[in-house]
């Protein structure tokens, strides 16, 4: 069965073109423009890949140990998944670190483009950088299964209308490995850029709908976003250098939550569509026409 599953083709239910877009141009997978940095080269990213693999097969046999089937067989699944992608043979697994650096960098391009051709229309606003934590939304150890993206990101939208979301608006979820008010637990946030005249009275906005859980938390941050250079964080999903170091024990199980999620479903977008081209992404205004009153003349008859 396992070698099954490592010869079938990823299957996508969501944006199926731009997600084949993406793993069936190699382009991503290099070290070309955009660049992550020098902490996310392709090379490193290899090195990264290899270590989830043998993080999943420990995590399986530490669950056969257990006598806890169902994870060790999940976990041996996917860490086959993984290690069978390769060119012209990729998984498109947000689990897989090459496939999820691939969107990355093809959502940044993307991104990067649009920015500027709506940078045009707003010389007059700020272009600002937002993060914004919601009360909930988190997931201790052993819940990581009750993350569901899309769920999560109407109720984002929901929560923005106050805000005002006419505009353009572009952004994604992301996952932060979190330990304070007595725990550990992934909580479930997003990052979001988009312009405003006036940044100060936006948060404002903003904090009355996060509210803070405890005294010293900060659940909402606005900064001046003066160049491009926040759209590669903005799209990380996962601090996965960071959970490498502090937390492999707990990674098998996010794994498969990340597996269960199509990338492009991260995305937040308001006034904007995405679609596939020229082997990559595009992201386009939303126009709407406006509609003409008809007015009834009246005719004067003789």
């Amino acid at each position: 069965m396992r070698t099954e599953m490592m010869q079938r083709a990823p299957t996508f239910q969501t944006h199926v073109r731009a997600h084949e877009a993406v793993i069936n141009n190699e382009a991503w997978y290099g070290d070309g423009e955009p660049s992550l940095g020098e902490t996310f080269t392709a090379a490193k990213t290899a090195e990264r890949h290899s270590v989830i693999i043998e993080t999943l097969l420990r995590g399986a046999k530490r669950a056969a140990k257990a006598e806890d089937t169902n994870p060790a067989n999940d976990y041996n699944d996917l860490a086959d998944k993984l290690a069978a992608c390769r060119a012209k043979a990729r998984c498109g697994s947000l689990a897989c670190a090459k496939c999820a650096r691939a969107f990355q960098k093809a959502k940044v391009a993307a991104q990067q483009t649009i920015i500027a051709a709506l940078q045009k229309d707003r010389s007059e606003k700020n272009l600002v950088f937002i993060s914004v934590v919601p009360q909930g939304m988190t997931y201790k150890p052993g819940e990581f299964s009750r993350i569901d993206i899309v769920k999560a990101n109407r109720w984002l939208k929901d929560a923005l209308k106050p805000v005002g979301m006419k505009r353009a608006m572009l952004g994604s979820a992301d996952l932060g490995w979190e330990s304070r008010r007595g725990g550990n637990y992934l909580q479930l946030h997003w990052h979001l850029a988009l312009w405003t005249s006036n940044p100060d009275q936006l948060e404002q906005k903003l904090k009355a709908i996060f509210l803070r859980a405890i005294k010293y938390e900060r659940p909402v941050d606005v900064t001046a976003a003066h160049d491009h250079g926040f759209l590669a964080y903005m799209n990380k999903v996962i601090k996965l250098p960071d959970l490498l170091r502090r937390n492999r024990r707990n990674l098998p199980e996010l794994l498969l939550a990340l597996d269960q999620t199509q990338p492009l479903d991260l995305l937040v977008l308001s006034k904007l569509r995405l679609s596939a081209q020229n082997g990559g992404l595009v992201m386009r205004r939303i126009t709407t026409k406006k509609r003409k009153s008809k007015r009834k003349t009246k005719q004067k008859t003789s």
